[in-house]
């Protein structure tokens, strides 16, 4: 039987309340409390280092003190959170859509409620999501780099330019007035097929810790997308020199509120 998103969040938020006041949770103190499987608790912790929360161990997990002492990453994390939930809104039944290794991209599958959606993405760590039950997830399948697990190569290529997507969700490591770009090579080519590929609406997700970050691997400008979906934490005026003149959408969201 499917378990509910609540239910899961609440563990999860319970899991990281146990950890920051112990500072360290072995993976069988977790599955005798929450009588669920070690998988289950495993995918709960590679939840919580996916936020910069805690480092994973043989059999345990122990805190990132800096997530703690001025919850910035926390932050972030709400940030990253709203603007996956804005972008979800714009999937449509019977959308095709591609999502990037971005992990804001991969934060929309749980948004996406009531609608039948094939996500094609190069992000292994969409296994760990809970998608509804109309959405089916499709993997590139491709060479696995770490520590973003992202599918990557000819395979994963090969994959995405063999599919017309009716819309692409696509994140950044950096987004300067040289464009949307990243720090590994072998993704800048999965994700210029993606945009390439996509017949409809191109969608670039950025929150304001990236804007003004210009990495090695540039694969597209504000001009190849449609729309930027970013917070309110970015200054009008940076976002104006970075759209220049193109006629690019930006939509601005609040941070969701504090589980």
């Amino acid at each position: 039987m499917k378990v509910s998103k609540a239910i899961v969040d609440k563990r999860r938020n319970e899991i990281m309340k146990t950890i920051q006041e112990n500072n360290s949770i072995s993976v069988d103190d977790l599955v005798e409390k929450y009588d669920v499987s070690a998988v289950t608790i495993r995918r709960d912790l590679q939840y919580w280092e996916d936020m910069g929360a805690i480092v994973r161990n043989y059999g345990s997990a122990s805190l990132i003190q800096e997530f703690v002492d001025d919850n910035k990453n926390y932050d972030r994390f709400r940030y990253m959170k709203a603007i996956a939930k804005r972008a979800a809104l714009f999937v449509e039944d019977n959308d095709v859509i591609f999502i990037n290794t971005s992990m804001t991209a991969i934060m929309m599958i749980d948004y996406i409620k009531y609608k039948n959606v094939t996500i094609i993405t190069n992000n292994a760590k969409a296994i760990n999501s809970h998608p509804d039950d109309q959405v089916e997830i499709i993997f590139t399948g491709g060479e696995v780099r770490y520590p973003k697990n992202s599918m990557v190569g000819d395979i994963a290529l090969k994959a995405v330019n063999s599919i017309n997507a009716n819309k692409c969700f696509i994140g950044c490591s950096g987004l300067s007035k040289n464009g949307a770009s990243t720090g590994l090579i072998k993704e800048t080519s999965i994700n210029k097929a993606m945009i390439e590929h996509t017949r409809g609406k191109k969608f670039l997700l950025c929150d304001h810790t990236k804007i003004g970050l210009d990495y090695n691997y540039r694969y597209c400008g504000l001009n190849d997308v449609n729309t930027l979906i970013t917070d309110v934490e970015v200054d009008d005026e940076v976002l104006e020199e970075l759209a220049n003149d193109s006629k690019v959408e930006i939509i601005k969201v609040e941070p969701l509120n504090r589980n």
